[in-house]
């Protein structure tokens, strides 16, 4: 089957090659798993830290649903990971669990002076590197359940979570088989980067997404709505589209219909823990729900103004707006060059996800040969 090498087909390769420009580099991806190994294994080596108690390392956020963004210029990108003791948390006190995490971390030459109290956590900070967030927890039942209780200083207790959970949830809506974790030593390593032929687009949206929050707030970050707010209404409302373009068409449209059909806030929880309000930042700071309600609006406008257009280079201006100028050019150019080395070869397709490939590649639909839109 041969088809005309169309805007639509040129739109969602350009946002697949942006989403892969976005993402953490090769290098960098290796130094955070390298400080990654090095911090769990700090942590699970004291047998007496609790008692003897088995230390379980294991990733969260981005880096464990493969949705990683390339942080803005003047910002820090994140690690995150849980250090879950298997023990009850009943009868403990939870500020004591922070305490006993934090002080570990200071008794290591290399980390003693990276190390940052938080609310939840304990940040290292690798200077213009990265921060790393280490969530202690507990398991909050006993038995197969992934749920845990983890600290919260401000509020003095236990809170819920289920981080592992998560992660399989938002990868089961994404349709991607991840590979297993491979468990060695109780340090469960980061699962493997993938390419961008096979990126979900559920998940090249939730990139997008990211990035298009990150540029919308850069002059106020402390009224961007965070990441698993934007990544968990994405998952619940995508349906299966099976292209980027639609994906973020459908999401932004849905997510809007929510918006005005709540009379109050939109309450996220936890798809894998219904006892975590995600979105609890949002109590008691209207102006914050109101800023993502703004940004979510304008995204769609955007968006809208971005399929509407039909030159390549008013696409290319809309996607800089929106994406960065750098991150953008680098992909139209990557996108021109495969496109003249393919139409001197053997001429190019599309497969499900958008991307343009060689028409040799399998389940690709072939594009006929010195076609183009706006010619």
């Amino acid at each position: 089957m041969v088809k005309n090498f169309g805007k639509s087909d040129l739109v969602d390769d350009l946002l697949q090659r942006v989403g892969e420009k976005l993402q953490i580099s090769k290098t960098q991806r290796r130094l955070a798993e390298e400080r990654y190994k090095a911090v769990g294994t700090w942590l699970s080596k004291d047998g007496d830290l609790f008692e003897g108690a088995e230390i379980n390392i294991y990733p969260q956020g981005s880096l464990s649903i493969s949705t990683t963004v390339k942080p803005l210029a003047r910002q820090e990108y994140d690690l995150d990971l849980v250090c879950e003791i298997d023990e009850s948390y009943h009868g403990k006190d939870p500020i004591e669990l922070l305490n006993t995490i934090e002080q570990r971390l200071k008794d290591n030459e290399i980390y003693k002076e990276k190390v940052e109290r938080k609310n939840r956590c304990i940040r290292l900070n690798y200077a213009n590197e990265f921060h790393m967030d280490i969530l202690p927890a507990h398991p909050a039942n006993p038995g197969p359940d992934t749920c845990v209780k983890v600290p919260d200083r401000k509020a003095e207790d236990w809170k819920d979570s289920n981080p592992k959970g998560y992660t399989a949830w938002l990868n089961d809506r994404s349709i991607i088989m991840e590979k297993s974790f491979e468990v060695r030593a109780d340090i469960e390593p980061l699962p493997n980067d993938e390419s961008v032929e096979r990126k979900a687009p559920l998940k090249r949206a939730v990139q997008l997404i990211k990035r298009y929050r990150d540029i919308y707030f850069e002059k106020d970050a402390d009224s961007a709505p965070i990441s698993i707010v934007l990544t968990t209404l994405a998952g619940q409302v995508y349906e299966g589209q099976a292209s980027v373009n639609e994906t973020l068409t459908h999401v932004l449209n849905e997510i809007t219909v929510l918006i005005s059909q709540s009379n109050k806030r939109l309450v996220v929880l936890n798809p894998s823990n219904k006892k975590e309000d995600l979105s609890e930042r949002w109590d008691g700071k209207p102006e914050l729900y109101r800023s993502f309600v703004t940004f979510i609006r304008d995204f769609k406008v955007n968006w809208e103004q971005l399929n509407e257009l039909q030159g390549l280079n008013e696409i290319a201006d809309k996607l800089k707006q929106m994406f960065g100028e750098n991150v953008t050019s680098q992909a139209f150019k990557e996108q021109a060059a495969h496109i003249e080395k393919s139409r001197n070869n053997k001429g190019l397709a599309v497969i499900g996800s958008g991307l343009l490939v060689a028409a040799t590649t399998e389940k690709a639909v072939a594009i006929e040969r010195n076609t183009f839109y706006g010619d």
